[in-house]
């Protein structure tokens, strides 16, 4: 068990380190045009495209994993802390399970429509550049993919009554030992 958390750390570990090298591209991509724009009189040519079809596309579904692992996703407790005990392991259980099965469709969804992008060669037209934007359809299907395979393991740690090993969580909340 100890094996597959680290090895799920170090995949999410990998997805944060995507999204923290996208905000720093894209700061830097954005100062750069900004000061080719006004100090130079030069834009720098796709910025838009650019920061809007790869650095926020990448930051965006690189980060769903990494903020599963640190119980960091927007949840409501107000009516599951007024459960007993006893029933909000179940309350989880059933978050994961519908997690796993949503973020499985759209990984193998979003799989098959980054297939059709990559067979037209979908790109976008800025001004006198064509970039091309169908790697980016890729992102979409890794980031659901690693985010439901992140739900299984916390459902699997859930019904064992283990820690889910992810780094920066001292115990899994709500397991079934509680």
């Amino acid at each position: 068990m100890r094996r597959i958390a680290q090895i799920l750390n170090m995949l999410v570990s990998a997805a944060s380190a995507v999204g923290l090298l996208c905000v720093t591209l894209m700061m830097l991509h954005v100062v750069a045009d900004v000061v080719g724009r006004y100090v130079f009189n030069t834009p720098v040519e796709g910025t838009i495209t650019i920061v809007s079809n790869y650095y926020m596309v990448f930051l965006a579904f690189s980060a769903l994993a990494v903020a599963e692992t640190r119980d960091a996703h927007i949840s409501v407790e107000v009516v599951a802390d007024l459960m007993p005990k006893g029933f909000q392991p179940w309350l989880s259980g059933l978050a994961y399970t519908t997690a796993v099965g949503a973020f499985s469709l759209l990984a193998v969804r979003t799989w098959m429509e980054a297939g059709n992008k990559f067979s037209t060669g979908a790109a976008l037209q800025q001004g006198m550049v064509t970039i091309p934007i169908w790697p980016t359809y890729y992102a979409l299907p890794i980031g659901c993919g690693l985010m439901a395979v992140v739900s299984l393991w916390k459902l699997f740690t859930l019904i064992a009554g283990k820690p889910s090993g992810f780094v920066g969580m001292e115990s899994v909340k709500g397991t079934y030992n509680d």
